[in-house]
């Protein structure tokens, strides 16, 4: 029999501040960090975007001309979750790190301040676990915008079926670059005001950047969450298009939920990325699950699209609205905008909660579904 996995800690790092608990706190207060953004070196024109004001915290870090800007903030989040959780850094301790592109911004950078192989995800890796000092080597994870949830998958499956690891520590990032902004200009899909996921209205998404961390244990604690069940399936759609009927999003869902237990969902954190052809497929593969009246809410609206962060960061927030038996409302939701129609969470209510699926999707057509329950 698998042993169960608890999520027993966590961090993050965004726009809106250092901590989970004040990251939360700041969206119940309605806060959003998106705002217009005018830099030549994102973008040749003004963008909606997120973006973290670091130059109070990563000055402290030690040598830190030795590292890049991302790596900054892996490690800042790194230290202070193994600091509030006291985390051994030996042989049992697993790390597994998720990130979409990495250091691609020091392609954009005339300075050449670091050699090219910093770019590659290997190299990054290896700095950081180097700062650290951990025995074991970082296990890199890039599989588009479900790296974060799928990195806790990962690590979730080495816990039950390798014995060498105990624990695992789980982090994911992304930050702004032009070839991230380009990339998203071209397909049309950047919005030129605040996003509004699953909106009538909605004019596309926004980008953002954070970094955010997890702690698994095998143990669970008073206030641990239980990963209660995982599914991933890729519909190989298209290299950019999601499945027009759902189906790979569909499957995964299917299979967490079977893993679980077929639980009763208190709510969803969805992908919402507020385009239309991801919001359409999501809402698709909700009703052909059941669960088209479950409360839903997308949290792209506060920090935008965190690519590789994104699913830590609302895993994190999840996890927090579980504990606090508060629901997220979906910012900037007024009028459906779908063609099935989704329960939005609209306002913070104050519920009993114990259990929420987190779902995310991403280019090439891979889907993941995660089920989170307290313990």
């Amino acid at each position: 029999m698998k042993d169960d996995v608890f999520i027993v800690g966590d961090e993050a790092i965004t726009p809106l501040g250092l901590g989970s608990q004040l990251n939360f706190e700041h969206i119940l207060d309605g806060y959003t960090a998106v705002a217009k953004i005018s830099d030549l070196q994102l973008a040749d024109q003004s963008i909606y975007a997120a973006r973290i004001d670091e130059a109070h915290w990563v000055d402290n870090i030690k040598d830190g001309h030795r590292y890049t800007r991302l790596e900054k903030l892996f490690i800042l989040v790194l230290a202070s979750l193994i600091a509030e959780y006291q985390i051994p850094l030996d042989e049992r301790t697993l790390v597994v790190l998720a990130t979409t592109k990495g250091n691609v911004s020091l392609l954009h950078n005339p300075l050449r301040a670091f050699a090219e192989e910093r770019v590659h995800l290997s190299t990054m890796a290896n700095e950081i676990q180097r700062h650290f000092g951990f025995k074991n080597q970082i296990i890199p994870i890039s599989n588009a915008c479900i790296s974060g949830s799928l990195a806790i998958s990962v690590a979730r499956r080495l816990l039950q079926y390798d014995t060498r690891y105990k624990r695992a520590i789980v982090i994911g990032g992304d930050e702004l670059s032009k070839f991230i902004v380009s990339g998203f200009h071209a397909f049309q899909a950047l919005a030129d005001e605040h996003c509004r996921p699953f909106d009538r209205d909605r004019k596309g998404l926004n980008l953002g950047e954070a970094v955010a961390a997890v702690y698994l244990s095998k143990i669970p604690t008073n206030d641990s969450v239980r990963i209660a069940g995982v599914g991933s399936h890729n519909d190989a759609n298209h290299i950019s298009g999601p499945s027009r009927t759902g189906e790979g999003l569909y499957q995964s869902i299917q299979e967490a939920m079977q893993e679980a237990g077929e639980p009763a969902l208190d709510f969803i954190s969805a992908h919402g990325t507020a385009t239309p052809y991801n919001d359409e497929m999501e809402a698709i593969a909700l009703q052909r699950s059941g669960l088209s009246t479950t409360p839903l809410h997308s949290l792209k609206a506060y920090y935008g699209h965190t690519l590789g962060a994104s699913g830590l960061l609302e895993t994190i927030l999840g996890i927090h609205s579980l504990k606090n038996n508060r629901l997220i409302p979906s910012r900037g939701f007024m009028h459906q905008g779908t063609s099935q129609r989704l329960n939005m969470i609209t306002n913070s209510t104050q519920l009993p909660l114990n259990s929420f699926l987190k779902t995310a999707s991403g280019f090439g057509g891979c889907n993941i579904a995660t089920i989170f329950q307290k313990v």
